[in-house]
């Protein structure tokens, strides 16, 4: 006997999160007896649906909506139950059954990185061209810029720069030279971070020194060509794919209790310290970042103070060879206890935190792209066992290891 059927239909090209997403949806219909199926974009069309779900005999369906087009509108599949993944409530309408993210807590995690810095202004570099979540992004940036009593100021593209790469460049270069120096950028997404670092180089401005830079999503299609390397937000996708299968679960009226359930909910938490073993019922259709992940670009907190920044330097160099505060101020002019009060000033966290940052940075990496056990890696980046690495990444992340490598390979 066949198992009961539910389709992705993937309305985006490319194959960036949508995996992660999947693997969510895999995850709820392995409980429930289920077989996911996933629908390429180029099949997920209005002139095809009727022969898919004649093929396929779906129990529901799981629509793609991150590009926000309008194509399959609910009453495209009859009685087939429908949830839209990645959804505004201005496609489908309020009623429609949708998975929303949570702009606001990714711009909350942007912000917290940002501001550990204690930056003189803050700024926000919206998309090529306005989508739903670039203006929810934008709103959620300008309301927690206005909280920190700081200065800001948002960047719009005009139509013209979504097909030419070389005149927004120069456009966002000529905008970034009049922001006031050490101000904290969030770009809208990790390809308009990327673009941002090449902007910023173009008018000579060094970032972390001058700027500081937040992304979002950890596209490594962007980042692996951006120069320095990109501290962004990681959203919990995982958790979208989930949701949404969830969803189809109560419109058919099957509760959860049997589930084993290891969403996470970030709207009132931490986003770097979540429980991974947490739903928020009052808000079950939305999901939020999962952690930041934080590389050079907001590593410049101590730029004012030239030993900081060479302390900085030193730390990501050799964080992984055995490095531990003791070295590293032995190093560094006066006392001991005087450069780590003024480190952690600058910084807004201790030396050691910082060492552990730059080393689980590393250990997050090798458990994403490779198989390499867990001593082995607890031995490449310096730690003294796998116990120790094991427990830091779980008081860091509210998750095991195991549990990240599945959901970075979605």
């Amino acid at each position: 006997m066949s198992r009961p059927r539910i389709l992705y239909l993937d309305m985006v090209p490319g194959e960036f999160v949508q995996e992660t997403k999947l693997s969510g949806i895999g995850r709820y219909a392995a409980a429930r007896g289920w077989e996911a199926v996933s629908i390429p974009e180029r099949d997920s069309r209005p002139d095809k649906l009727k022969a898919l779900l004649s093929a396929h005999r779906p129990v529901g369906c799981v629509v793609e909506c991150t590009i926000g087009r309008r194509d399959l509108p609910p009453r495209l599949f009859g009685a087939v139950p429908v949830v839209y993944l990645d959804a505004y409530a201005s496609l489908y309408g309020p009623r429609a059954a949708r998975v929303a993210p949570d702009d606001g807590a990714i711009v909350r995690a942007a912000m917290r990185e940002l501001s550990a810095g204690r930056p003189a202004a803050y700024a926000f570099v919206g998309y090529y061209y306005a989508t739903p979540w670039e203006r929810a992004r934008e709103k959620a940036f300008r309301l927690q810029a206005k909280t920190t009593g700081n200065p800001f100021r948002v960047f719009r593209h005009v139509p013209a720069d979504r097909n030419d790469h070389g005149s927004r460049t120069i456009r966002l270069a000529a905008w970034l030279s009049t922001l006031p120096r050490h101000c904290a950028v969030m770009a809208v997404n990790d390809q308009i971070a990327a673009n941002v670092a090449l902007a910023a180089s173009r008018a000579g401005l060094g970032i972390p020194y001058d700027l500081t830079l937040v992304g979002v999503d950890n596209n490594d299609s962007f980042l692996a060509k951006a120069t320095p390397a990109i501290t962004t937000v990681l959203i919990d996708y995982e958790r979208a794919g989930f949701l949404a299968a969830r969803m189809l679960g109560e419109q058919m009226g099957w509760g959860n209790h049997r589930l084993p359930s290891i969403a996470i909910d970030c709207r009132r938490t931490d986003c770097s310290r979540m429980p991974s073993n947490a739903i928020d019922k009052s808000a079950p259709n939305v999901f939020g970042p999962l952690m930041v992940i934080r590389r050079e670009s907001t590593r410049g907190f101590g730029r004012r103070e030239p030993y900081i920044l060479d302390a900085v330097e030193i730390i990501r160099r050799e964080a992984c060879d055995g490095l531990t505060p003791a070295k590293l101020v032995a190093r560094m002019p006066g006392s001991r206890r005087h450069f780590e009060q003024r480190f952690r000033e600058a910084m807004g966290h201790s030396i050691l935190d910082e060492i552990q940052t730059v080393q689980l940075e590393k250990v997050c990496t090798l458990l994403a792209q490779t198989d390499t056990t867990i001593e082995a890696i607890a031995d490449f980046c310096g730690f003294g066992s796998g116990r120790a690495l094991r427990d830091l990444f779980r008081a860091r992340f509210k998750m095991s290891m195991r549990e990240y490598r599945m959901r970075s390979r979605g």
